[in-house]
């Protein structure tokens, strides 16, 4: 009869706490409790399989040994990666029995936090009549937790009033929001020299004020008329009246940028721009004339890209252009079978066998000879009618392949076959005994050789033979078909008698 098999688990750490983008390891000691030797499987369930990596996944044990392996875990640094509590399990699986042993673990990922801030336009322009100026603030959650964000925004010489929509944001882990600055100066000239005001936008958390990011905007100032224009004014006041309303206004590209300037194959760039003056604006290639004087527009382009603009109006035609570099997107990591099995690996015809397998970095199976398979899925059934070799492909994005192979052989209950002849123990020493033990299907007659005789289909005897000896079964049907199979048995040298010495008769005797 098999051995029992029996296999334990044993973790460091109930719980390990990870900062995202830090590593933690826990170690595993695998206890072989059985009497012979067994391969054990090592996994982990309910976990991104990214976040773990096991650098021995499979072990090989000796009857009662034990072993201590690592599991390392490692969480991205990035807003995805929330902060809390992942319970998940450790598995420990024998491949040759199918036992397993599982110890639960829990994963606490700590809260990181990190911001960005993003201002548009970067300059504004204020005027006498039109003294406010408008910008778009985007604050960027970069961290794992919630925050709560204050916005402020100054100038070092107090030249402007800076107004928020709203100063507090309330901002989810990954997410971002934009407000409305509005910029004015802090007292509107009529005559002087245009000023132009550097301020520094801020968002800083509101618990903690070590975490905040800042950036820079202007604020043009133009008054209404300057010192050496009003007195030419006051002197061609009608000459000029009429110019200015007959001379058409210049036409103007404030900003044309293109943010980033530098992508990756499949990766995405904002153009953005703002014209003054201009009746027709005009981007090529790919988004062609648009009507908003400033705005912005998302582009994905294959190669690198030379975006150029044109604005026409009565002022004249001016251009500008900007390069978006691409580089190629770099390969993705190659496909990885980590584990195919069948359980059972070996079923009676008629009954179901579950194939099972982890893989990595694929976006597509094919389980021949049952054809292709959702990638998400990690196990299927099958009924198969004859012994099966089941070969698992798994392919990733770039098409690259690996496939593993496994064999799931297929009993027929109708057929003659020999399930079971062994000796025991197969060694003995001259004068022992040998117990023969057998199981055959769907036998008529049973034969064993060298003076056993016929037997039943099933049982069990014992032999004494002097000499290394080989057994063979013979079985045979009504059909007249003949399966045959064979044991040996070796037997050692007699171990010698050691003859006790002579007693000696005492003196006086």
């Amino acid at each position: 009869m098999p051995a029992s098999t029996t296999i334990e688990i044993k973790i460091s750490h109930d719980e390990v706490k990870i900062e995202p983008g830090g590593t933690a390891q826990l170690q595993v000691e695998l206890v072989n409790h059985s009497d012979q030797p067994d391969t054990i499987g090592l996994e982990v369930e309910g976990l991104d399989y990214e976040w773990v990596a096991i650098p021995v996944p499979t072990v090989t044990l000796q009857a009662q040994a034990r072993s201590t392996e690592k599991i390392l875990l490692k969480v991205p640094r990035r807003s995805e990666s929330k902060a809390g509590a992942y319970p998940f399990l450790v598995r420990a699986r024998s491949l040759e029995t199918g036992a397993t042993a599982i110890a639960p673990v829990t994963l606490l990922v700590e809260p990181f936090a990190a911001l960005s801030v993003e201002l548009y336009p970067r300059r504004g322009v204020s005027t006498y009549w039109r003294p406010v100026s408008d910008f778009e603030v985007t604050v960027h959650n970069l961290g794992n937790t919630p925050l709560d964000v204050r916005l402020y925004a100054s100038d070092p010489d107090d030249v402007g009033v800076y107004t928020f929509e709203r100063e507090v944001l309330t901002l989810q882990a990954g997410a971002s929001e934009t407000v409305v600055l509005s910029a004015e100066p802090s007292r509107r000239v009529m005559v002087g020299r245009s000023q132009l005001a550097s301020f520094t936008v801020t968002a800083r958390c509101v618990d903690n004020a070590y975490i905040a990011v800042h950036t820079q905007g202007q604020l043009y100032t133009r008054p209404l008329v300057s010192p050496v224009t009003l007195s030419v004014l006051l002197l061609s006041l009608f000459a000029l009246a009429g110019w200015a309303f007959t001379r058409p206004k210049p036409v103007e590209i404030l900003e044309f940028a293109v943010e980033p300037s530098t992508i990756q194959q499949g990766g995405t760039a904002v153009l953005r721009w703002h014209v003054a003056n201009a009746s027709e604006i005009s981007i090529t290639p790919d988004i062609g004339v648009v009507r908003e004087s400033a705005g912005s527009r998302q582009v994905v382009p294959s190669q690198t890209t030379t975006y150029r603009l044109f604005a026409r109006g009565r002022g004249g035609t001016v251009g500008r252009e900007v390069v978006l570099t691409v580089l190629p997107a770099p390969e993705p990591p190659p496909p990885a079978i980590i584990s195919f099995r069948a359980e059972p690996p070996q079923v009676t015809k008629g009954e179901p066998v579950t194939l099972s397998w982890q893989v990595q970095n694929a976006t597509k199976l094919l389980l021949s000879p049952l054809g292709e398979v959702d990638p998400l899925l990690t196990s299927v059934r099958d009924t198969p009618a004859i012994t099966t070799t089941y070969t698992l492909v798994a392919i990733n994005t770039a098409g690259r392949k690996v496939e593993k192979k496994l064999t799931v052989k297929v009993r027929d209950p109708n057929a003659l076959e020999v399930l079971e002849f062994k000796a025991e123990p197969a060694v003995i020493a001259a004068g022992g005994s040998v117990v023969l033990r057998w199981r055959v299907q769907a036998a008529s007659r049973v034969v064993i050789d060298n003076g056993v005789g016929e037997v039943p289909p099933q049982g069990e005897t014992t032999v004494s033979p002097m000499q290394d000896t080989t057994y063979t079964l013979t079985a045979t049907n009504d059909s007249g078909e003949v399966v045959t199979k064979s044991v040996k048995v070796t037997v050692t040298a007699t171990p010698p008698v050691t003859t006790p010495p002579p007693v000696q008769p005492e003196p006086g005797r």
